[in-house]
């Protein structure tokens, strides 16, 4: 920000043009009016131009105060980075913590395996036997 839009609020381009529309607005009301409104009428306007101005410049500072103060593209880098960081990090323990949640259910099927007297559990990709070789599978069939 420079040091003209940091005090004025506003570019000097901004401040200009509204410095020259005051300018020609006083002189259409100084030449429109007469008798003794003529005096009257161009201050009138200047003072209405001041009160707008000092509107635009609250307006323009307080936008500027919302905006990032001063981060360079760097330091946005640095913040995104670190804000990523934070991700992995947490992705990581959710990862950590759906394993162990894998080896319990892994450990509590083998225990309900043992209880129902099957052998054991077949590896992940055989749903079918729940532990049980095919042969044997067919035989408690054709007895059960």
């Amino acid at each position: 920000m420079t040091w003209f839009r940091r005090h004025f609020g506003l570019d000097p381009v901004d401040v200009i043009i509204q410095a020259t529309l005051t300018g020609l607005v006083m002189g259409f009301f100084g030449t429109v009016a007469h008798g003794p409104a003529a005096d009257a009428m161009p201050l009138l306007v200047a003072g209405a131009s001041v009160v707008v101005f000092g509107i635009r410049r609250a307006a323009a500072l307080r936008g500027a105060a919302a905006e990032p103060a001063g981060l360079t593209t760097g330091q946005m880098a640095a913040a995104r980075l670190e804000e990523l960081e934070d991700r992995v990090d947490r992705l990581e323990a959710a990862e950590s913590r759906v394993l162990e949640l894998e080896e319990r259910l892994d450990f509590t099927e083998r225990l309900l395996a043992q209880a129902t007297g099957e052998r054991s559990i077949p590896a992940a990709g055989n749903p079918a036997g729940f532990g049980l070789a095919a042969g044997e599978q067919r035989k408690e069939r054709h007895h059960g």
